[in-house]
């Protein structure tokens, strides 16, 4: 992982971008013999106990912390590291945490190594963005592991804190201007020293903190389970000698990199490129933000920029911590999911080229601790769509295991209030951990299916909830099928949530996410995915209602009045008669929609997730009298629409394209989108059902297509929203085939943005 080293990459002034090699005090011994004779099955042993040791390090964390945000979520990350810093093993747990200690340990490396010096027994916290976690709640806790005063390796942790301060409750300052605003940055400082925890330090790491009791015994499960992880490798060091164990370690580092490297080989060199926007960078603003991303392949390496990025701006960005975690995370989930964690070696054949200043690579002192709910999804979702892209290129085997865009926020909210005794409380509500995976290139995304990002996350009980907090839950309840997530394959469901105070006379909600717009679109002409709504009503009646003997379930039928809300608004205060409900989203689907095949549809309305008019409105699916596909009237209806596609949309330059003869070898990319096999070697661009040749492979095939552009707002009434909200900006384009109508991409563009070049291939390759 690389960028320019001419500018300073500190970690400082700038994110931090380690040196090669390391800059580290002669002082400090490394163990370094890593070529000692292992058999295959001590090699195998060693190396399954220390995938077992980093796993019980996430299950010893579980245990011990207090805060549903560990005990449930599972938001945090062990990993064990080699002397140097360089990841050997990451849990199952927040994946795009992949780089946060590695950048961690690296910096304290070539910062600490000489003043205050790195020692047996020691352990350094640290949650500093421009250091390497993606947010200040993000707190990493690392351990050098040592052997005969040598220092052979390093474990460590990083864990999310209920609140460690800011200007905001649960420390998402979406309000903040600046880094001042937001929660406080430590660089890396030792928490531990000799074995003994400095009462000194925890003090200032707690007096930030609205809720010091919680945060000291997740911290001190922090360190409670790196004392265990470091226990756990001193004890297979003293069985196996140092040199084998460190053996292993290089080797598992060397086969994850061979195995990337070869399937790497299996795409044809190319860039593909992606683009979102975002909304609002602070409360009150209605501005919209553009990040890119682009992804060179040349052999068997990965180079990734950002150029096109906004500049930073309010509290919507992150810094090379996060953009590098984003991508890896999602990198990893599509190409190399086998390896277990064990994906340092990967890491080795990804360069990243960031433009700094910008959203998703920002200077000091931008604000970035909203990140966690906001930017880290959006710009993992980011990378989920140029990898799917990439992928595609390659074999099919390949093709089929790209994950593509997730959900591009964490939508939920964080409620605060007190107790009747008067205690504080803060409700961090994760429940969105039920989420939803995208669709793929061969099948429907999972229904409930979590995150591919955090696969050991979970969510609460609607018991737990209600037991912890003064609240009650009158429903959770699956979203259904519609426009939002439509596709050939349609995407997971996500759901939605409402909650009343109990036994309170109010409470604040002070995180919360109303898009809109769609943010996420997916890939190869899908519809867009779901649009995260909050509804606040108060004087409700509950009292009436329960009285009734009934559990209001339709809010939108019940009295009283709506409170208007932001995308990032401020703090809601909630009454006793009030309520608020929270979507999550619908994942992004793979293809048209109008390619769907009519017995998926059929299954989505016999099971209730679609309702009749809306198979017809979004798919064209038309029923009899007596509620069965009708594949004549579907045939005819889609052939109308496509129809009407072409006719309103704007016809390619050089008016009727060439169409592939017929002899000539064809290969599936994605959707109705293919390459021509002349001579076995991709040549030119071609859709698939209309057999349009839509030019070289070294151009963009987009310039061929007919165009359509639709206010999103427009679309379809999933995708509606208020009047003068930002989402009136963001155009649906659909890039068409010229012959036939079906969709070969679509993109979410803002009016008068120029269209970024969406995949060129070298030409070259097989």
């Amino acid at each position: 992982m690389t960028a320019d080293t001419a500018v300073a990459w500190d970690g400082v002034v700038r994110g931090y971008v380690p040196r090669e090699p390391l800059d580290i005090d002669p002082g400090l011994a490394l163990h370094e013999t890593d070529t000692a004779a292992v058999d295959p099955v001590t090699f195998e042993v060693i190396r399954y106990a220390l995938l077992n040791a980093n796993v019980e390090h996430g299950q010893t964390l579980q245990r011990l912390c207090v805060s549903p945000v560990t005990m449930l979520t599972r938001d945090f990350q062990p990993s064990i590291l080699t002397q140097r810093g360089e990841l050997v093993f990451l849990g199952p747990y927040l994946q795009y945490f992949s780089n946060a200690q590695s950048l961690t340990v690296k910096w304290i490396l070539e910062h600490r190594s000489a003043d205050p010096g790195i020692a047996p027994g020691d352990m350094f916290l640290s949650n500093d963005p421009y250091v390497g976690t993606p947010h200040q709640p993000d707190t990493i806790v690392a351990a050098p592991v040592f052997f005969a005063g040598q220092l052979f390796c390093w474990v460590a942790n990083v864990l999310h804190h209920s609140d460690i301060g800011g200007s905001v409750v649960g420390s998402f300052c979406v309000d903040a201007a600046d880094i001042f605003t937001d929660p406080p940055a430590f660089p890396p400082f030792k928490i531990v020293e000799g074995g003994r925890l400095r009462p000194d330090m925890e003090q200032v790491f707690l007096r930030q903190s609205r809720l010091p009791g919680v945060v000291q015994m997740d911290l001190r499960a922090a360190v409670s389970a790196n004392t265990a992880a470091v226990r756990k490798i001193e004890a297979l060091i003293a069985r196996y000698g140092a040199d084998a164990v460190k053996t292993v370690m290089t080797k598992v580092l060397d086969a994850g990199e061979a195995v990337f490297r070869e399937r790497l080989r299996q795409i044809p060199d190319g860039t593909w490129s992606h683009r979102l926007y975002a909304e609002a960078s602070h409360t009150g603003d209605t501005g919209l933000y553009r990040y890119q991303l682009t992804v060179h392949k040349r052999g068997d390496e990965l180079f990734v920029d950002n150029a096109g990025t906004d500049p930073q701006a309010g509290s919507i960005n992150v810094t090379y911590a996060g953009l590098v975690g984003a991508f890896l995370s999602a990198l990893t989930a599509s190409l190399t999911p086998d390896l277990a964690g064990a994906y340092g070696g990967v890491y080795r054949r990804v360069h990243f080229d960031p433009v700094p200043g910008t959203l998703s690579c920002a200077d000091f002192p931008a604000a970035v601790s909203p990140s966690g709910v906001f930017t880290m999804e959006l710009l993992i979702s980011l990378s989920g769509s140029v990898i799917a892209k990439m992928v595609a290129a390659g074999p099919t085997e390949l093709r089929d295991q790209a994950l593509g865009p997730a959900q591009p926020h964490w939508y939920g909210t964080i409620i605060a209030g007190q107790f009747a005794s008067g205690a504080p409380y803060i409700a961090v509500n994760a429940n969105n951990m039920i989420g939803a995976l995208p669709a793929s290139s061969d099948a429907d995304g999972s229904d409930f299916g979590g995150h591919f990002w955090i696969p050991e996350g979970i969510a609460s009980n609607i018991e737990e909830t209600e037991q912890l907090y003064p609240m009650l839950c009158l429903y959770r309840r699956a979203l259904r099928c519609g426009a939002d997530g439509a596709g050939a394959h349609r995407g997971g469901r996500s759901i939605t949530e409402a909650y009343v105070p109990w036994g309170t006379p109010g409470m604040a909600a002070a995180l919360y996410i109303d898009d809109s717009f769609p943010k996420a679109v997916g890939p190869f002409g899908a519809n867009p995915s779901s649009m995260g709504r909050v509804l606040v009503k108060h004087g409700v009646g509950l009292a009436q209602q329960f009285a009734a003997g009934v559990v209001p379930q339709d809010l939108d039928g019940l009295p009283g009045q709506e409170q208007p809300v932001d995308h990032k608004g401020p703090p809601v205060m909630l009454g006793a008669d009030s309520v608020i409900a929270w979507t999550g989203a619908n994942n992004p689907g793979y293809g048209d929609p109008l390619t769907r095949e009519p017995h998926a549809v059929d299954e989505d309305v016999r099971h209730g997730r679609l309702g009749h008019a809306d198979a017809t409105r979004v798919y064209g699916v038309v029923w009899t009298a007596g509620g069965q596909v009708d594949p004549a009237a579907t045939g005819r209806l889609r052939e109308r629409r496509l129809r009407e596609r072409l006719d309103t949309a704007r016809r390619p330059a050089g008016g009727l394209p060439r169409i592939a003869e017929p002899g000539i070898r064809l290969r599936p990319v994605g959707g109705d989108l293919g390459v021509t096999l002349p001579d076995d070697r991709a040549a030119q661009w071609v859709s698939l059902s209309g057999r349009a040749l839509l030019g070289p492979v070294t151009a963009d095939y987009r310039t061929a297509c007919a165009v359509r552009e639709t206010p999103v707002n427009d679309l379809e009434p999933e995708f509606a929203t208020h009047p003068g909200r930002p989402g009136a900006e963001i155009l649906l384009r659909e890039y068409l085939c010229p012959v036939s109508g079906l969709r070969l991409t679509t993109e979410l563009i803002r009016a008068g943005d120029e269209p970024v070049p969406d995949m060129t291939l070298a030409g070259d390759a097989p």
